[in-house]
């Protein structure tokens, strides 16, 4: 009797559409949405919760109200703990909207358990790269950011020779997070883009904010460094 009444109280495809398209007016009154959040977080079925996560495809007319109810949403999910995670992971394949989910998956998850799943995401995303939108990659590489470790760092390095100049931008700063172990992969990158200024750009700014030398690289680097750069006597990168 117990599972046929929660098996009727599952929510049928119409039933979630109807609260998403609640959920995602934009320019709806807060009411509303909030109602619709709560109850696909009720159901907590799988659909019901990527559903939820659409909440993070809009922004709403009140900036602040539109944090407050992001927040409100990484919360729901939080409490769900381990039945969010899956809707999660497949709501990071699907959406460049990822900054508040990966939030709430690194609060649902241990760094032993994230690590590998963000791994996982990220070489995904790098193996359909020539099918994914560049603000999608982009999105999910800024997202890593304050979670990257060397694992997170190896995978992000297949995104330092993507086509779009922002998705090699978020992977440099992202990468740049584990620290002068970075140094070599990050010159590497800077050598082979001599096509592409602001990736350049982007790493002498890296090398002299974190005071990284070029040590092993320093003729070819001093040769290609981009303008208002100069290489000191120890071979640290600065701004003229």
């Amino acid at each position: 009797m117990f599972d046929f009444l929660k098996r009727s109280q599952t929510p049928s495809p119409k039933q979630i559409a109807k609260l998403v398209k609640r959920l995602t007016e934009s320019q709806g009154e807060d009411a509303p949405r909030i109602e619709a959040a709560e109850r696909l977080a009720d159901w907590g079925t799988p659909e019901a919760l990527y559903g939820l996560l659409k909440r993070f495809t809009i922004s709403s007319k009140v900036m602040e109200q539109d944090i407050e109810e992001k927040r409100m949403v990484v919360r729901m999910l939080v409490e769900k703990g381990q039945e969010a995670v899956d809707p999660i992971l497949r709501f990071l394949s699907n959406s460049h909207n990822v900054e508040w989910p990966v939030q709430a998956l690194s609060q649902i998850l241990s760094r032993e358990e994230l690590v590998p799943r963000l791994v996982d995401a990220l070489e995904k995303l790098a193996a359909a790269s020539e099918f994914t939108p560049p603000e999608h990659k982009a999105d999910l590489i800024r997202a890593m950011r304050g979670h990257v470790t060397p694992e997170i760092a190896d995978a992000l390095r297949l995104f330092l020779s993507d086509d779009d100049d922002d998705v090699r931008i978020a992977a440099i700063d992202a990468i740049s997070e584990v620290g002068e172990d970075m140094r070599e992969p990050l010159l590497e990158a800077f050598l082979e883009t001599h096509d592409r200024p602001r990736i350049r750009i982007r790493i002498a700014e890296t090398f002299a904010d974190h005071d990284w030398p070029v040590k092993g690289y320093r003729p070819k680097v001093e040769e290609n460094l981009p303008e208002g750069f100069h290489l000191t006597s120890k071979g640290l990168i600065r701004r003229r």
